[in-house]
């Protein structure tokens, strides 16, 4: 399976997700690696710190992406991508092959503009597919307490795609950034944040047996 992390915005998450999400399939059992499409390469020093036998690929190019992905695909049973920031030819390269985008949306008006866009994209990469990928909005960075989160919450749920309960803004996160490892890892003060995100991974990936809805999609 083939996992997209992608927003034509940047510093909205994708990264932390892809990380986190990575390391979560790993400890599943499941053979994993990571393509790092960003040209930054926070993902791939991050992931590597955190979980140092991972196996990582850079891939800066949409012929990289289309040329590579389907012996990743073969050799790997999940398959997470970190996307550029912006829908640039890379990225329309990776929804062309995805099965999966988790699209990361922060609480701000320019977040959601963002997020329109990037659902956008991804309807031309169905449209092309007839089909696949599946998408997901994932509200990130939220502040439940202030009125603009929640506004935020209430008009990403009413887009074309499903949207998440979504993961609060929390210090967590920016430690586990910082020290190379998942939330998880870090002990008390990263309980409430690892209880939030594997929550988040069991409902796309996981569904309950008796959960006539389904996840978004299954591992």
């Amino acid at each position: 399976m083939i996992i997209a992390l992608a927003n034509s915005k940047g510093g909205v998450g994708k990264s932390t997700l892809a990380v986190h999400l990575a390391v979560w399939w790993q400890e599943q059992g499941a053979k994993v690696t990571l393509v790092d499409a960003d040209a930054q390469g926070a993902s791939s020093i991050w992931l590597h710190e955190a979980l140092p036998q991972a196996a990582i690929f850079r891939l800066q190019s949409p012929d990289d992406i289309l040329d590579r992905m389907p012996g990743l695909q073969r050799d790997f049973k999940q398959v997470v991508v970190d996307g550029p920031a912006g829908l640039s030819e890379v990225t329309r390269a990776i929804l062309l092959v995805s099965d999966l985008a988790l699209l990361p949306c922060g609480p701000s008006v320019l977040d959601l503009r963002a997020a329109h866009e990037a659902i956008r994209v991804v309807r031309q990469a169905q449209a092309i597919r007839h089909g696949p990928p599946q998408a997901a909005l994932v509200p990130n960075k939220l502040q439940v307490q202030y009125r603009l989160s929640r506004e935020l919450l209430e008009s990403a749920r009413s887009l074309e795609v499903p949207c998440t309960d979504g993961l609060r803004l929390r210090q967590a996160y920016a430690d586990a950034a910082g020290q190379g490892t998942v939330v998880w890892r870090l002990g008390p003060r990263g309980e409430a944040a690892a209880s939030e995100i594997k929550g988040l991974f069991h409902g796309l990936f996981r569904p309950e047996p008796k959960d006539d809805a389904g996840s978004v999609a299954n591992g």
